[in-house]
């Protein structure tokens, strides 16, 4: 059985910095065994109060908060040269605002819902390194008050000289150690030794500086992601994690050159800058890294483990706005091969990336105006089918738009421009309207999934929309069932918190869509009252065959069931994928295997 290893732990002040008073509880839970002083602040501007009475060692600050930001208190603070000194260890639930936070000051982050053994060890490294700092001052003011009572005392005790140059040789010893060892711990990552992410920074931004038009070799940045690290994290544990991310740093750095500058980036992501003559060299080179990832193979309590691996290639040149620019555009492509279901090499190209595809969303803007306008949707449903009979019918509900020349268009067309050009939120009204008009349906009992945007559970105005629509339609409010993402209900857990508890009170229930493919927190359900999970179809495909799909499911469907909530499959195409479903005991399973989407209008007609 694993031992999870507790870090050493410094006594230490240390502030918290949340709106959000069951983070602050955990965290307080977490950080009171080791005796740390803590202290409280439920807000940016009471965290500012408090730190000018009492400076604390360390901070915990909340980025997203009301009002003034945890970015924004971050700056104030690093702007006070009395406080500028005091480490700032970020809490977010989503890595979005990463950069501008490191920007502002931050030392390191911490991804909610928070896992003790992570919090511990990011909370010692940085009170260990803020007591090597103070150390190195104590010694270096030590070190000064020594030259000047040797200076004042020399004629006097000429016959003391060796034996108190033999102490200033020591202390010269010790300081150049601390010295070291601050500069150490400030450059490189404490688990993988590897370069950390400022160290990567820093090289990119020297050779983007000096970099020369007319090299023979091209330069290259290539950023990957692991596959599954995550599942085996959470089956077998944080010290299991760390233990992978050791093995295979040891890996690639013995098995790559010298010229190869890598960094672990964060988490489960790794960086690699270096140069070849041309782009089948990089790719080539990129091709060689996935293979020694793809190979490797992790043994943990009588278990072999693999990782897959989403890389991201990006060619440096002169389109760039500078690092930071760089790295965001290969984090984006990184996550292109992560959506076309990981284990993919996507290479960017400035002009078929950017500019073909800004210019094919912006045709879409006049499309989708018109289409609303001119009511040129329509909707389809699907069945979603409950493995118990006694269950209640349920269909989720999909839209489709026809264009003037009588083709059909799905959503993954001009949802993404909607999104990006604020639409969404008319489309999602215009969704919700013509399905309460769906009396057919209705009176046959089905329970409708409507899917709904991040955007319109943030839109007050959105909530008394659908509050009046649901209420005039005068249908029971248990026939219908909004769907919202997983990222977008933890993203904007305030705002989806006040959507359900106002639209709940109809009736209407509530499911978590693409379960699995964002931060994954089971502590966040216990926060937002929904009644149906569904997990995201990249689990779900190839069941059968993927033994670390097969255990995801299964760890959601049972503690889903612990907590009341059913469970629903998508994307089932295959009976074996249904059989091992039902064998899991997942409660409806969804996918063209069952029902493929039909116009409502169609099934509007059909018997009950």
């Amino acid at each position: 059985m694993a031992h999870h290893l507790q870090p050493a732990v410094i006594k230490a002040k240390i502030l918290i910095v949340d709106d959000d008073a069951v983070n602050i509880k955990i965290l307080c839970q977490l950080l009171h065994e080791f005796d740390h002083q803590l202290l409280v602040a439920k807000s940016g501007e009471q965290a500012l109060k408090l730190i000018k009475q009492v400076v604390p060692d360390l901070i915990l600050l909340d980025i997203y908060m009301e009002q003034l930001t945890g970015i924004d208190v971050c700056r104030q603070i690093k702007a006070d040269t009395r406080l500028e000194h005091i480490p700032v260890i970020f809490l977010t639930s989503s890595e979005a605002d990463l950069e501008e936070a490191f920007a502002a000051g931050g030392v390191d982050y911490i991804v909610k819902p928070f896992k003790k053994e992570e919090l511990l060890a990011r909370v010692s490294t940085q009170l260990n390194m803020a007591n090597l700092r103070n150390s190195l001052k104590l010694a270096n003011e030590e070190l000064g008050m020594m030259n000047v009572v040797l200076e004042e005392k020399v004629k006097q005790r000429t016959r003391d000289l060796v034996a108190t140059n033999a102490s200033l040789r020591k202390e010269i010893h010790e300081r150049r150690y601390l010295q070291d060892r601050v500069d150490y711990l400030s450059r490189f990552d404490f688990v993988t030794r590897m370069f950390n992410r400022a160290s990567m920074e820093e090289r990119l931004e020297h050779f983007m500086s000096a970099m020369e038009p007319c090299c023979k070799l091209r330069a290259f940045f290539l950023y990957l992601d692991l596959d599954q690290f995550k599942v085996i994290n959470d089956t077998c544990g944080h010290v299991a994690g760390d233990e992978i991310l050791r093995a295979l740093a040891e890996l690639l750095k013995g098995s790559l050159g010298p010229e190869m500058v890598m960094a672990r980036m964060g988490g489960d992501e790794f960086a690699f800058f270096y140069q070849k003559e041309s782009e089948k060299q990089a790719v080539n080179q990129a091709q060689q890294i996935k293979k020694l990832i793809e190979e490797f193979h992790f043994a943990w309590e009588n278990e072999v483990y693999q990782v897959g691996v989403s890389m991201g290639l990006v060619e440096i040149d002169n389109s760039f706005d500078g690092v930071n620019h760089l790295i965001s555009i290969a984090e984006r492509t990184c996550h292109e091969s992560k959506m076309k279901g990981g284990g993919e090499l996507s290479i960017y190209h400035v002009s078929k990336v950017d500019i073909e595809q800004k210019q094919q969303q912006m045709r879409w803007i006049p499309t989708i105006q018109q289409a609303i306008k001119n009511d040129d949707f329509f909707l389809c449903g699907q069945y979603i089918q409950a493995i118990d009979a006694r269950y209640p019918s349920k269909m989720e509900v999909l839209i489709r738009l026809e264009t003037p020349a009588h083709s059909v268009l799905p959503p993954g067309h001009f949802i993404p421009t909607a999104e990006k050009y604020h639409m969404i939120s008319f489309i999602d009204r215009w969704v919700l309207a013509n399905v309460l008009k769906q009396r057919a349906l209705i009176d046959q009992g089905f329970q409708f999934s409507i899917n709904l945007s991040g955007e319109s559970i943030s839109k007050e105005s959105f909530a008394d929309f659908a509050e009046k629509a649901i209420s005039d339609a005068h249908i029971p409010g248990r026939q219908l069932c909004f769907e919202i993402t997983e990222t977008s209900a933890i993203s904007n857990i305030s705002s989806t918190r006040t959507f359900m508890k106002r639209i709940g009170k109809y009736g209407c229930e509530f499911s978590l869509d693409d379960f699995g493919t964002g931060t994954s927190s089971y502590g966040y359900l216990k926060e937002l009252p929904v009644q149906y999970l569904k997990i995201d179809g990249i689990f779900i495909r190839n069941l059968e065959s993927e033994k670390i799909n097969r255990m995801m499911v299964k760890s959601i469907t049972e503690i889903s069931k612990e907590m009341g909530i059913k469970v629903i499959a998508e994307c089932v195409e295959n009976a074996p994928a249904l059989a091992q479903l039902t064998s899991i005991g997942v409660d409806y399973a969804q996918g063209f295997h069952l029902h493929k989407p039909t116009r409502l209008s169609a099934l509007s007609q059909q018997p009950a």
